[in-house]
């Protein structure tokens, strides 16, 4: 299936990320746990520079009208209860280069310039929303194995790719509506979900049967 020029750098930009492309390479230090009580909230780029050497945290909100570089937080592994990043209008790239699990869920809403949301090296979650990003071009989660609840990814106007080449499971409803430039879908792994709502946009029809068929099948 031919790429379009825009999934052409979402990849290289990816392969960046995951070889620590996105900025100097910072030592491993000791394992540092923060907001052990509440999530952190974040408005300005000074409250993301205070939390850089956080490997854990409890919850994180990212909301800021000004420019942010969420990159910083490269020792960031593991936040045990929801990571919200939106609103937001000067955040772009999203990248959170070492972020392998989440326990709560992930919101990705509202962020106004953001062109691509790499999560290189996340593994699970416990329910993931992208909804109402409207200059995302490019979703990339390509570790990601397992979605435990809801995949829902809407209303962004200019979305055309969705990179989960590792997924396998979604425990809940997989929902693909509201993205009307969507043409590339890339999930070769993926064998159940429990229910699927589906505006096709530009996907091809096979990866549109696929994808019924699997919704479709008995759950064991």
């Amino acid at each position: 299936m031919p790429r379009s020029r825009s999934s052409g750098r979402w990849l290289a930009l990816a392969c960046g990320v995951a070889a620590g492309g996105c900025g100097p390479i910072v030592a491993p230090g000791p394992a540092t746990s923060c907001g052990a009580e509440r999530p952190i909230v974040v408005v300005r780029q000074a409250d993301l520079t205070a939390i850089a050497g956080c490997t854990r945290a409890s919850g994180l909100i990212i909301r800021s009208a000004g420019p942010l570089d969420v990159a910083v937080l490269r020792r960031l592994t593991a936040i045990t209860g929801d990571l919200t990043i939106g609103p937001t209008v000067a955040i772009d790239p999203i990248i959170l280069g070492e972020l392998r699990s989440v326990g709560g869920a992930i919101h990705v809403v509202a962020n106004g310039l953001a062109t691509g949301v790499f999560l290189p090296k996340l593994e699970r979650a416990g329910r993931i929303i992208v909804e109402g990003n409207a200059a995302l071009t490019t979703l990339s989660l390509p570790r990601l194995a397992a979605v435990h609840g809801d995949l829902r990814v809407t209303d962004n106007a200019n979305l055309e790719a969705i990179d989960l080449p590792a997924l396998r499971t979604i425990d809940q409803e997989l929902v693909l509506e509201g993205d009307p430039a969507l043409a590339l879908l890339d999930a070769p792994q993926l064998q159940r979900t429990g229910a699927l709502a589906l505006a096709a946009g530009r996907l091809p029809r096979d990866v549109v049967d696929r994808l019924r068929t699997i919704a479709a099948a008995p759950r064991l």
